[in-house]
């Protein structure tokens, strides 16, 4: 029977997951489905979603509930999703996982039935981070809270890898209290052998996905990110945007691949469109954009953009500094130290590429990026603008380290 093969399969793979003994709480904390029942949590391949449910229903599961967890694309799932829960729900199910919601043709109309239909239904769907929903398909709008998630923060890479216990910090504490937070952390590794700064420069190249721990040497392990963003192409962007095609990804690797070791990179699109024989303008920005939703790539665009048709990005980075380094066995360090801001501050608000300056937060912050001997001289007359400087341990001559960036999730 399909239903006990798909629990049998579940049961396994919970046990196998009591193995992983470090949880990102801060996102585990989330799961819990509120009244309207539907959580989507949606991010990068690589950065652990599918083990995080996991985690997550099987705390449920030693707390009494009834749980279960199915792939989407599983070849055993031979009745609709609706079906499914309906089996679960009548089996006294509690929490229902869906993975790789995004690859089940029509999984919004089914969601929306579920949780019509079984209102004390308890419904997790992951997928990929080029995820959206459209609301005129099926009206989940008021329905779900969406969660995105991102790779390792170097908060996270520190706690995982070293057992420290540090909490987030927000931006705005960063920017007034640095010093102090700064001088407490390095504090916090004194009676110990580890250099902070090369735990950083370590985590730029190799800690930003949880994965990292699955492959024994560091080439497997960039070889895995090459490939998992080849899949974020061949698999998730065919699935989610209807007007892919084959002939679009081809144009879209062609695209990664002429830009992907010039990034930081400022596109001329006649140019590139010219270059790569690609149909028109529009037709590229619009691959820009599905590369940025798939976090493969990180766009910026000026802060003054018009809202017409598909824009031109001011700069385009990698979405991550692990993706450089697959990229390229030795990315420019200033390449890195820019991408892994850009990483950063993606998410803290609207982030755009100004005049003056490296990166731009909500038309209002302004941040310039280098190494320790970087001055403000480019930035010195602008307010509120700060200069985060690498290869520093505190606060010097008003310049904030570059990795206490690395605290914000």
């Amino acid at each position: 029977m399909t239903y006990q093969r798909l629990m049998e399969i579940s049961d396994s793979l919970l046990k196998d997951v009591s193995r992983f003994t470090y949880i990102r709480y801060e996102i585990f904390s989330l799961l819990e489905p509120p009244r309207q029942n539907l959580i989507v949590l949606k991010g990068a391949r690589g950065i652990g979603k599918s083990t995080l449910v996991l985690q997550y229903l099987l705390d449920k599961q030693k707390h009494d509930h009834k749980v279960m967890y199915v792939s989407a694309d599983s070849t055993i799932l031979t009745t609709s999703l609706a079906e499914l829960a309906h089996e679960f729900y009548k089996r006294g199910g509690n929490y229902l996982v869906v993975d790789e919601i995004h690859k089940y043709p029509n999984w919004q109309q089914n969601v929306k039935t579920i949780v019509d239909a079984f209102p004390s239904l308890k419904l997790i769907a992951s997928g990929s981070s080029s995820l959206h929903l459209n609301y005129a398909a099926a009206d989940l709008s008021r329905r779900h809270i969406m969660i995105q998630a991102k790779g390792l923060s170097f908060r996270e890479y520190l706690n995982k890898n070293y057992h420290t216990k540090y909490a987030i910090i927000n931006l705005q504490d960063i920017l007034i209290h640095a010093a102090e937070i700064a001088v407490n952390i390095v504090e916090s590794f004194k009676n110990t052998k580890i250099d902070i700064l090369e735990c950083f420069h370590k985590y730029l190249r190799e800690g930003y996905f949880i994965t990292r721990e699955e492959y024994s040497s560091i080439k497997i392990y960039f070889a895995s990110l090459i490939n998992a963003i080849n899949s974020t192409i061949d698999i998730d962007l065919l699935n989610v945007y209807q007007d892919v095609d084959q002939l679009s990804l081809k144009n879209i690797k062609q695209l990664l691949k002429h830009i992907a070791q010039k990034c930081p990179f400022t596109p001329n699109i006649t140019e590139l469109k010219n270059a790569l024989n690609i149909a028109n303008a529009n037709t590229l920005k619009k691959y820009l954009k599905y590369l940025h939703d798939g976090e493969v790539l990180l766009n910026l665009y000026t802060v003054n953009k018009s809202h017409k048709d598909f824009q031109r990005p001011q700069k385009i980075f990698l979405n991550n500094t692990n993706y450089a380094y697959a990229f390229g066995d030795t990315p420019d360090i200033g390449t890195i130290r820019e991408t892994f801001v850009a990483n950063c501050l993606l998410g803290q608000g609207e982030l755009t590429a100004p005049t003056y300056g490296d990166f731009c937060l909500d038309n209002n912050l302004v941040f310039e990026v280098g190494g320790k001997s970087k001055t403000n001289k480019q930035i010195k007359s602008i307010q509120n603008s700060y200069v985060l400087a690498d290869n520093i341990l505190s606060v010097d001559q008003g310049k904030i380290p570059l990795w206490l960036l690395g605290f914000l999730w």
